[in-house]
């Protein structure tokens, strides 16, 4: 994913947008990692603020499978994730690693990776098939959220059991 700034570095206040579509293997996304579907669409604007190039935009992808953390159940999903990056001029002074932004050279900047590194992070912690999630039966293993169990409802942890007989010496 190439960006043609050739237009852009020469005036300072110009914008100039640009938009892409590709799938997940095109930024390095892997297949086991439930991108194997995926389509992605950035879209975006690179303005010229002078020192800098800033680019930022909207990543979405399509159809991100997931596996839920309750009930183990896969299912899909869309992210919408918002980008920026600012960018200068590689020149024999700029040291890339002292500085906030990102270095180019030449008429095109490469976003490739700024595209894979924010829909990473963008994934979710815990990802769950919904809010709602009853996961699966601590002991038979069943899935909640389709059936219920004939195991007991409230199974105490066995720490913590001691404390049920300050409960029942409160109720009335």
């Amino acid at each position: 994913m190439k960006i043609n700034i050739s237009q852009v570095k020469r005036e300072i206040g110009r914008k100039e947008s640009f938009s892409f579509v590709c799938s997940a293997r095109d930024v390095g996304l892997l297949e086991e990692q439930g991108w194997l579907d995926a389509t992605i669409y950035v879209d975006g604007e690179v303005v010229n603020t002078g020192r800098l190039l800033e680019i930022a935009g909207i990543i979405r992808a399509k159809q991100v499978r997931f596996v839920c953390n309750r009930c183990l159940e896969e299912y899909s999903s869309s992210l919408e994730v918002p980008f920026s990056e600012e960018f200068q001029a590689m020149t024999l002074e700029t040291n890339e690693e002292d500085n906030d932004f990102s270095c180019y050279q030449g008429d095109e900047i490469d976003i490739t990776e700024l595209v894979r590194e924010s829909l990473l992070l963008a994934e979710p912690l815990k990802a769950l098939c919904r809010e709602d999630c009853k996961g699966l039966c601590l002991h038979c293993g069943t899935n909640l959220n389709l059936t219920s169990c004939s195991c007991l409802e409230r199974i105490v942890d066995p720490r913590l059991a001691v404390l049920q007989q300050f409960v029942k010496k409160t109720e009335p």
